[in-house]
């Protein structure tokens, strides 16, 4: 299993960015802070459900042993950000710019790429950790083509900043070449005039030649269109004075989360607990010895014919238990936490209210009805549609500029109209 820079174990599928790449960074001449690494480590592991200190429910058995269970949970982290997500991405939203050939070109490429789902998912990602990016990737063969990966908090590493935002960071990431994995580095800042994209691919904590795999080590970009955009929620960051990185969606909204899924899990052990509970007197049942010796009663539940015993009095050989479920007062606690939930969160109490009325309503009637809802969806589309423009300029000027793309040198600014209907 491998190690973390303090030689801690860390999970296989855990990301994570090596020592040595935070070592070329430094080399680099940059000294960039990695503070919020530890609030960004707590938002994940509430947004995938993973908490041990909440997700793992201790106990102890009738034997006196002690064990954990999980507890059940329906990921309302995970919810909240999926929500809003959808809500300010639709199949509706339109990105375009005035030059007519740019536009023409810039609308063939949202059509045939897979834009908006990963647009999505950039979006989801900002609200789990508070931060994502999406960046070029200017993929040089005999025909040169663009593409844009996405990357989350852990793996962006502000370089620069100020009041124009982010402009110059790292991205680090997990690639292939030449079939085997590989860490990649890459550091996108202005060099001359222009942004250069300089990457470095890591090996088990050792630079390896990079050009050799058929990466270029230094590529000029010849734009001054910044490659990548930086997306956040349209929520101030009290946890770290001064950084560039954003909260979570729900970074506010920790113990509204547990107390749902406390909630949940409560529903969820009142089901399996309160389930029939039939007794049979053992001389219905057959017995036998465990592998210790013992003799035990064996039962099937499909039995459904006993045999009369001859010469015995009539009793109740057969007890049926069957308790009553506590549904009411539970779903009241699920739906009181679930109103706590959303209202931190920006969408208003009544958003995720289960039992409502004529069934559960869509996600714009919810809007139409939720001031603090439209209120919240517009704060955060004033936020991403800044990083919206930066990608989709940045990807317009190097078309034109590396793979021959029909496109007017001065396209005009890029427009970004959210679907509010």
């Amino acid at each position: 299993m491998p190690r973390d820079e303090k030689g801690g174990r860390v999970a296989e599928n855990e990301f994570g960015i090596s020592a040595k790449a935070k070592e070329i960074i430094g080399d680099q001449g940059y000294a960039p802070s990695y503070a919020m690494d530890a609030h960004i480590a707590k938002w994940r592991a509430m947004y995938t459900a993973t908490d041990e200190d909440f997700y793992k429910v201790p106990y102890v058995t009738s034997q006196g042993k002690k064990r954990h269970r999980e507890r059940a949970s329906i990921r309302p982290a995970r919810k909240v950000c999926r929500e809003m997500a959808s809500l300010i991405l639709t199949e509706d939203t339109e990105v375009s710019v005035d030059a007519p050939r740019a536009n023409k070109w810039l609308q063939d490429y949202l059509d045939r790429s897979n834009f908006w789902p990963t647009g999505y998912d950039v979006v989801e990602d900002a609200f789990a950790l508070g931060t994502s990016a999406w960046t070029l990737r200017i993929d040089v063969q005999e025909e040169t083509r663009i593409l844009l990966p996405r990357h989350d908090a852990r793996m962006i590493v502000p370089l620069e900043w100020g009041a124009d935002g982010v402009t110059a960071c790292a991205f680090v990431s997990r690639v292939m070449a030449r079939r085997k994995a590989y860490e990649q580095l890459q550091i996108m800042d202005e060099d001359d005039g222009t942004y250069h994209i300089r990457t470095w691919l890591l090996d088990e904590g050792k630079a390896v030649d990079a050009e050799a795999l058929g990466v270029l080590p230094d590529f000029d970009t010849e734009s001054t269109f910044k490659p990548f955009g930086i997306f956040t929620p349209g929520i101030s960051n009290i946890y770290e004075d001064l950084s560039p990185f954003g909260p979570s969606l729900f970074a506010d909204a920790i113990d509204e989360i547990k107390a749902v899924d406390t909630a949940w899990d409560a529903i969820v052990q009142e089901v399996a607990l309160t389930g029939v509970k039939v007794f049979l007197d053992e001389e219905l049942l057959e017995v036998q010895a465990d592998a210790e010796g013992n003799v035990v009663p064996v039962g099937a539940m499909e039995d459904m014919v006993y045999r009369k015993l001859a010469g015995k009095e009539m009793r109740n050989y057969i007890e049926v238990f069957s308790p009553n479920i506590r549904t009411d007062p539970l779903v009241t606690a699920l739906n009181t936490a679930l109103a706590q939930l959303g209202d931190t969160c920006g969408f208003g109490q009544n958003y995720f209210q289960i039992d409502k009325p004529g069934g559960l309503k869509t996600a714009k009637e919810v809007v139409s009805d939720s001031s603090q809802l439209m209120r919240s969806v517009r704060k955060h589309e004033n936020v991403i549609r800044g990083a919206i423009q930066d990608v989709v300029g940045a990807l317009l000027d190097n078309a034109r500029i590396h793979c021959g793309a029909d496109i007017e040198e001065d396209f005009g600014p890029v427009s970004v109209s959210f679907d509010d209907s």
